[in-house]
């Protein structure tokens, strides 16, 4: 397949679940690139244990981009960086931003944690950052949970209406910047996952009447039943890919397209962008509708020229 195709939404460490130094995450990293079947760039920021840390320690946000940096250095036009800062840590979070964004080309501001990083989005450290986010021209990428499962707890990954309302504040606050909403339309792995994409969607088109121009939004599980409605109600060059899928299992890393929190082996369809242009034809996507989604909402949002190889 030769369609380029572009995920937005990707979390990436060189440190595995014990602990030990993946000293091949960039040849790693790049075999699934390879692999893939289609011509495949990711917008990456960090994961484990670089999420936690930046949680807790200011300092932390520039060794976890730095990481960053570094692997899109050696990949140029493959791997695109994005900035993920804690707004609680204001002073560090203006200074990597000024980093990222003025010196080493990243294109987003994101992911943005609320609920990981003990903030909130209508916060005066927020707005600061997002206004910063303004001066640089590029968006931010903000958490909403993509399902609810029975139990969870206020507050949790998982608490999309609170997330969904907490963004919508901030939007208040700063209405020019761009935003992204995160890996809202999905479905969980099993039926006792509940999604929240209609939710979501029922909120925006019931706070503005109509799609914002600021706001675009990520598809993360392509089989999802609000798929359809995305395609019929949200202009189709608001929508992105942004599967979140990570670097949790391996090296060797799964395959791309293998759902988040899925073990590659019993990913519900086989694990490659022709599954997802599938999906997207079956939800009423026109062949220039997945051109958009694939790639051309992505280079036009962050600039083609992040996406060119060097």
């Amino acid at each position: 397949m030769n369609l380029r195709w572009i995920d937005t939404h990707i979390h990436v460490s060189d440190i595995g679940r014990e602990g030990e130094r993946r000293e091949q995450m960039l040849a790693d990293l790049v075999d699934v690139l390879d692999r893939c079947d289609a011509d495949l760039r990711l917008v990456i920021s960090p994961d484990f244990p670089y999420l936690t840390n930046i949680a807790r320690d200011a300092e932390a946000m520039a060794v976890g981009n730095i990481m960053i940096r570094e692997l899109c250095r050696e990949a140029p036009g493959r791997l695109v960086g994005s900035c993920m800062i804690n707004p609680r840590f204001l002073d560090e979070s203006l200074r990597v931003m000024d980093l990222a964004f003025g010196e080493w080309g990243f294109v987003q501001l994101g992911e943005m944690l609320p609920y990981s990083m003990g903030s909130r989005m209508d916060s005066d450290e927020a707005e600061a950052v997002v206004r910063r986010a303004v001066e640089f021209d590029v968006p931010v990428q903000v958490h909403l949970g993509t399902y609810w499962k029975p139990g969870g707890e206020v507050g949790s990954s998982g608490d999309g209406m609170s997330q969904m309302g907490d963004l919508i504040a901030c939007v208040e606050r700063v209405p020019e910047a761009k935003y992204i909403l995160a890996h809202a339309i999905g479905c969980g792995p099993t039926p006792e996952w509940i999604p929240w994409a209609d939710w979501f969607l029922d909120v925006v088109f019931g706070t503005y009447g109509e799609w914002p121009d600021n706001f675009w939004i990520e598809v993360r599980d392509f089989q999802c039943k609000a798929l359809p409605r995305t395609i019929a109600e949200v202009p189709t060059d608001r929508i992105l890919a942004g599967t979140d899928w990570t670097t949790r299992v391996g090296p060797p890393f799964q395959s791309y397209g293998t759902m988040f929190d899925v073990a590659e082996g019993t990913n519900p369809f086989p694990p490659e962008v022709a599954s997802f242009v599938g999906f997207l034809r079956e939800a009423g996507a026109s062949e220039e509708d997945i051109e958009r989604i694939a790639h051309r909402n992505a280079e036009e949002l962050f600039g083609r020229e992040a996406f060119e190889q060097s």
